[in-house]
């Protein structure tokens, strides 16, 4: 694949893909594989915390556990420099736009309509899991 793909990954894609198999599951095995390169903040971190314990998942502990270390230790911690406010129906989803933009990110990767509804922001394209992996060749046709 030549340079590796800078993305940043939405929650609900870290949830799907270890909850669910398909698309989502294959970004994961992407960034598994070293093929891509995820950016989380420490606020995005915090998310992926508090929704995989939400209990109407019924992640067990162990599985909370291996979530979280796995987006540890295969993605890039960095502080985003700016704030935005592109969302306004759920603000709370600006951090995705914030970490792409200071990780200078190709992609976000989401499953979020608030999200995929802006397409891209600046040079940062925002895809569904099954949009990422066809810019890549790969994934269910």
């Amino acid at each position: 694949m030549g340079k590796v793909t800078k993305v940043v990954i939405d929650t609900n894609l870290f949830v799907s893909a270890f909850g669910w198999d398909g698309n989502p599951e294959a970004v994961i095995q992407l960034l598994e594989n070293g093929f891509i390169v995820n950016f989380i903040s420490p606020e995005i971190f915090e998310e992926i915390k508090r929704v995989v314990a939400y209990p109407k998942l019924k992640f067990s502990a162990l599985l909370q556990t291996k979530i979280l270390e796995f987006v540890f230790s295969h993605s890039r911690l960095i502080n985003p420099e700016k704030k935005v406010s592109l969302i306004k129906d759920d603000p709370d989803d600006n951090k995705f736009i914030e970490c792409a933009m200071t990780a200078n990110a190709s992609f976000i990767i989401s499953g979020d309509p608030h999200l995929l509804r802006l397409e891209k922001v600046e040079n940062i394209i925002i895809a569904n899991p099954t949009q990422f992996l066809k810019t890549l060749e790969i994934g269910d046709k």
